[in-house]
């Protein structure tokens, strides 16, 4: 049989994702990981299953593309239709793309470069995933890391309570040592409270909320203070910013609430609907949903403006990965081609060393006979292992598979003979 030179071409993708297919069908698709991998592996050398919200994704290494996709055919069913299927560099491009950012509903989202670093590792663990693979994701998580140190492609937090933080830092500059009252001890209201503590230590931070339990509990894990409702008003004067993040039919901060302020808070409500009585928004520094979506627009426009220099770190790690995977395939065969040298060595030495054998040399002359045979070999070697790797960067996988292929038939020669 001859030996199998990794080829690129061999790298396969199938992707269903969120610009092919409905959120529900991915979130179905999510749920079939385990049984992917036990449906598809047999027909592979190498799988990963990348599965996150909005993206149901297979890489694979394989030598025989069509049986594998005669197979996903089957286990994806009705869905088959909306899979796109790409090969060699371009399945290559697009994890990289999709490691980076760059294919994300969310330009430059950060959770999924964990999702890609999670889902290799447990194909790695399950025996799923070896040294192909494995070179195609370090590369593919460096990729990842390279472009959000060198871009801003991950600037800012394009959710609604980032953005409400963020419109409050545009207005006060900074809320380092400010009285921050949050409202609403719900997921939004955690994130709000969470970011202002992550960013600023000495900040003031009060949780209000109508279950007064989870205003303690939120209060207790941003280290700060928590109320009831009732206790609002009491906080409205002292405070530099309140945040609202609520879910009410009615509007819980009125005129009544607000007329006899002196010092007038900066209210940000990102409630739906609106928290704030429409006469009350008159009498405050009052912004809305509408106000705090500018400022999304704002961060997703500033990242866009980085996706050409993050496409550019893309295409420049795509030609590192190609000459490393060229140089692992030119590994493959001169592995070949050393063991047949080191089986010559082997015999040539033992041939010189019976001949020498009773005319007075020692054990020294046989170190010194091995090293020059050992050297010999190399420098006469070395012309061919340069073409070997400059073949190899030029793709001609073939060429390589039949150098190593001719040194491995004679090894098995003269291994037939030694055994005879």
């Amino acid at each position: 049989m001859q030996l199998e030179i990794p080829s690129i071409d061999n790298i396969l993708a199938i992707t269903i994702n969120h610009k092919n297919a409905s959120l529900d069908d991915i979130g179905v698709l999510e749920s079939r990981v385990e049984e992917a991998y036990q449906h598809l592996y047999s027909y592979t050398d190498e799988i990963v299953v990348l599965a996150t919200c909005n993206r149901f994704e297979i890489y694979a290494y394989t030598s025989n593309p069509d049986e594998l996709l005669s197979h996903a055919r089957s286990f994806f069913g009705h869905l088959w239709g909306k899979a796109s299927i790409l090969r060699g560099i371009d399945a290559v491009r697009h994890l990289f793309r999709v490691a980076a950012g760059l294919e994300s509903m969310i330009i430059g989202e950060t959770e999924i470069l964990s999702q890609v670093r999670k889902a290799y590792e447990y194909a790695r663990s399950n025996a799923y995933a070896g040294r192909l693979l494995g070179l195609l994701f370090s590369r593919a998580i460096h990729v990842g890391k390279r472009v959000r140190s060198e871009t801003r492609i991950s600037m800012g937090n394009v959710g609604f309570p980032g953005a409400a933080v963020r419109l409050a830092e545009k207005m006060l500059g900074s809320l380092e040592g400010r009285t921050i009252v949050v409202v609403g001890a719900g997921e939004a209201g955690r994130i709000i409270a969470t970011l202002v503590r992550e960013k600023y230590k000495s900040a003031k931070i009060v949780i209000a909320n109508r279950t007064i339990d989870k205003a303690l509990e939120l209060a207790k894990l941003v280290g700060g203070e928590g109320y009831g409702l009732e206790a609002l008003a009491t906080f409205l004067e002292k405070a530099d910013v309140v945040f609202i993040a609520v879910t009410s039919r009615e509007p819980i901060l009125n005129v009544e609430h607000v007329k006899h302020i002196r010092s007038k808070p900066i209210v940000i409500d990102i409630s739906v609907p609106p928290a704030v009585d429409p006469d009350a928004r008159r009498m405050i520094a009052y912004y809305g949903l509408e106000d705090v979506k500018r400022v999304v627009d704002e961060i997703i426009a500033r990242r866009l403006a980085e996706v050409p220099k993050a496409e550019k770190i893309v295409e420049e790690e795509l030609h590192v990965f190609c000459k490393l995977w060229a140089r692992r395939a030119a590994d493959e065969a001169i592995r070949e081609v050393m063991r047949y040298a080191e089986k010559v060595v082997e015999e040539e030495i033992g041939e010189a060393m019976a001949r020498l054998r009773g005319t007075g040399f020692d054990g020294a002359v046989a170190t010194v006979v091995e090293a020059m045979a050992r050297s010999l070999v190399k420098k006469l070697l070395r012309p061919l292992i340069v073409y070997m790797h400059e073949t190899a960067q030029l793709g001609e996988y073939r060429v390589l598979a039949d150098i190593s292929e001719a040194f491995k038939r004679e090894l098995s020669k003269r291994l037939r003979t030694t055994r005879g």
